[in-house]
């Protein structure tokens, strides 16, 4: 398989590396000649290409986009419409509608559309959901989960359409249904129209809730996601220092009187082995396009998110004119 890869910016160099390594990588486009000229001395078997029309003309099987999130429904149907296969990075695009297109288009022209929501290839993650499958912690009642970087700001998009789609993606998935209700706030302090913290809580059936908040101005740089069931607590912690996974067995007991106490055990550990979860997650890509199977991640599953990121008023983004 053949890969051209959009973009050789900051997220982009990482696909770049990570192409290579999977020995895919055939070309690189960038309309910025600085970044791609980096690029071309990192690789200087791929091809190279300003604009994405050039690098469609080229003998690749797909397409892996890695740009500003507000052109991402554009270059993805632009792609697809050459019939080529499309990872693109999170969010799927900046609306539902756009996204809805891109899934149309990707259904009709027959291509894989693949979209980056990069926890579900973490080791961690992929453990603990196996865990929840299980039952180990019984019925699940409550998520929340903390995203915390002292990121790169970004122009396009606030911190809720850029950090959030992991948490959105995961809590989905834990859910296995669409929030009855999206309730938060946004603040914006560099930049007052672009929100810096964002805050959302998200209410599903049965009373079941999950909280989400994500920051690009914390200088503790780390992830935390709680799952609360009613025998027990699994916690993710992702830091600079690595990750780690533990299972705390606890819940309420009634008495013959139906009075309720508390009861917890010992936290357990939960082994689990490292890996680089955009190198699997290419992988995965790849395995969809040349078995034809349905990714875990498909066009389907980021229209999802892109809907729910969407409920939470105040989130609009700016569009390219804005921008210029």
């Amino acid at each position: 398989m053949k890969i051209g890869v959009v973009g050789a910016g900051r997220w982009g160099a990482n696909i770049l590396r990570a192409c290579e390594q999977l020995g895919v990588l055939e070309s690189i486009c960038d309309a910025n000649e600085a970044a791609l000229a980096q690029a071309a001395m990192l690789y200087p078997d791929a091809g190279l290409a300003f604009d994405l029309d050039a690098m469609l003309e080229r003998e690749i099987d797909g397409v892996a986009i890695a740009a500003p999130p507000v052109v991402h429904a554009e270059l993805a149907q632009r792609a697809i419409a050459a019939g080529k296969h499309v990872f693109v990075e999170k969010p799927l695009a900046m609306s539902a509608d756009d996204a809805a297109m891109v899934v149309r288009a990707a259904r009709e022209r027959g291509v894989t559309l693949f979209v980056g929501h990069l926890l579900f290839y973490h080791a961690g993650v992929a453990r603990m959901l196996g865990l929840i499958r299980e039952g180990a912690i019984g019925e699940i009642r409550h998520v929340r989960s903390r995203r915390l970087s002292w990121g790169t700001l970004r122009a396009s998009e606030n911190v809720w359409w850029s950090f959030a789609p992991h948490d959105v993606s995961l809590v989905l998935e834990i859910f296995d249904e669409p929030p009855l209700s999206v309730d938060g706030a946004l603040s914006g302090f560099v930049r007052p129209h672009v929100a810096d913290f964002a805050y959302a809580d998200l209410r599903f059936t049965q009373g079941r809730s999950a909280h989400i908040e994500v920051s690009w101005l914390d200088p503790d740089k780390s992830s935390r996601i709680d799952v609360f069931g009613s025998d027990g607590v699994l916690r993710l912690i992702d830091a600079r220092e690595g990750a780690s996974l533990t299972l705390t067995p606890c819940g309420a007991r009634y008495d013959e009187l139906d009075r309720p106490a508390l009861w917890n055990a010992e936290p357990q550990s939960v082994a689990f082995t490292p890996s680089e979860p955009l190198v699997d997650e290419l992988r995965a890509f790849i395995d969809a396009v040349t078995t034809g199977r349905q990714p875990l991640t498909d066009g389907e599953a980021g229209l999802r998110v892109v809907r729910v990121l969407g409920m939470l008023s105040g989130t609009r983004h700016r569009s390219l004119e804005e921008i210029a």
